[in-house]
């Protein structure tokens, strides 16, 4: 039973729930707003498949940091050894291309870019800092493009506006939890900010983006994308993303970093639910 835990654990969840949710939020800020039953299961099947997917293969790439970082993780701590992790990486990834597939074209070159853009990531991308970081950002983005062209059939221009503060607050995301990370990042040889040019710069160069997403994030009321219903839910996620940059530049602490990394899930998750309420309204 452990070890069932343990594949379940190392997929990570909440990130491919939020990967659904953000296909959902797609929809509903495309012009067509349409979705069928069954394509609401195969983007399920695809967001959490090809999240879990990556998840796994980033613990695989990471099993000598997360012996620093994070020794309780399913693969430093014996529970899946890395072979297996491997298989289970590939499974998962297959299974969502698949399902992507059963969608349309155009969302299987989608989610197959943004998957290769990953494994890149995991593979190479993450020791060059900060591009690394804006890869993590793009394939965080995926989800929305994906979402919009499953309801469209072609990527629209509207949903760019809405991706540009995602890929702002998930890069500041990245460049912050750098800070957690600059002992393990020390034996993969990760150029991160926080270790190029220290915890004090990551901090502020993190709390910096989250301050441009929050400034960008009433474009889509005053392009009239959402209703007015989209305003105070947003602003609710702004005060948290304000508060999350305050935290983090008072003290960019290894405890802070993880505290804030934290935190962000959170805000994103009301910005989503902001994204899909005033674009559905």
């Amino acid at each position: 039973m452990k070890r069932l835990k343990a594949y379940l654990k190392i997929t990570r969840p909440v990130n491919g729930i939020l990967m659904f949710i953000g296909i959902l939020a797609g929809v509903a800020l495309s012009y067509s707003k349409v979705i069928d039953f069954t394509n609401i299961v195969y983007s399920f099947i695809t967001a959490y498949s090809l999240s879990g997917s990556s998840m796994v293969l980033n613990d695989y790439f990471d099993r000598e940091v997360d012996k620093i970082n994070a020794p309780q993780r399913p693969i430093p701590s014996g529970l899946i050894t890395p072979s297996h992790a491997i298989v289970y990486s590939s499974t998962l990834g297959l299974v969502g291309i698949i399902s992507s597939v059963l969608i349309s074209f155009q969302c299987m070159i989608i989610a197959l870019i943004s998957y290769i853009a990953s494994a890149l990531y995991n593979i190479s991308l993450k020791k060059i800092g900060l591009l690394g970081n804006f890869t993590v950002s793009l394939v965080v983005t995926a989800p929305f493009v994906f979402g919009s062209t499953m309801s469209d059939g072609y990527i629209s221009e509207r949903i760019i506006v809405f991706i540009i503060p995602v890929l702002l607050s998930n890069t500041g995301r990245e460049v912050i939890k750098g800070i957690s990370d600059v002992e393990g990042d020390a034996v993969r040889e990760v150029r991160s900010i926080a270790r190029v040019m220290g915890v004090g710069r990551a901090a502020l160069i993190g709390s910096i983006l989250y301050i441009l997403a929050v400034l960008f994030s009433p474009v889509p009321y005053f392009l009239n994308y959402v209703s007015t219903l989209y305003l105070p839910i947003v602003i609710i996620a702004d005060i948290g993303f304000l508060y999350s940059a305050y935290i983090i530049l008072k003290s960019p602490s290894k405890e802070n970093s993880i505290k804030v990394k934290n935190q962000t899930l959170i805000w994103m998750f009301i910005a989503l639910i902001a994204y899909i309420l005033g674009g559905a309204l």
